[in-house]
């Protein structure tokens, strides 16, 4: 007959809490790599909002400062991208600052973004 180890025959038995501590472990850090993969994920979707945002806000900027001799003020001018709608409310500061009011919605939700700037007639901003 062979002989046997103590510890494999007994029946207290010792692997049972080391895989339980292992297992507990494992779990532990994959829930925790789930959560910061998903908190990753919205704050990407947010950044991506965030820039399409600004670039209606720079497409639509740059839109006004072509057109903005030939407005009569004050006025209201809706430009549609294929990211969004940009409003932009035109009014008179200065015989060469103009201030504009933008609301920037976006295509893909309901999102609206709000900007005042003033544009200066040499196509300058001030904030």
């Amino acid at each position: 007959m062979k002989s046997q180890l103590f510890y494999t025959n007994d029946e207290n038995g010792f692997v049972l809490p080391y895989v339980l501590f292992v297992t507990t472990l494992i779990l532990i850090l994959v829930s925790a790599n789930i959560q910061h993969y998903q908190r990753d994920a919205e704050m990407t979707k947010a950044h991506i909002q965030q820039l399409k945002m600004e670039t209606l806000f720079q497409m639509g900027r740059e839109k006004i400062k072509t057109e903005i001799g030939s407005l009569k003020l004050p006025e209201t001018v809706t430009y549609h991208f294929p990211d969004g709608n940009v409003r932009i409310e035109v009014s008179n500061l200065d015989i060469n600052k103009f201030e504009l009011y933008f609301t920037i919605t976006a295509a893909s939700n309901d999102y609206s973004y709000k900007i005042t700037d003033v544009l200066q007639r040499d196509g300058s901003s001030t904030p």
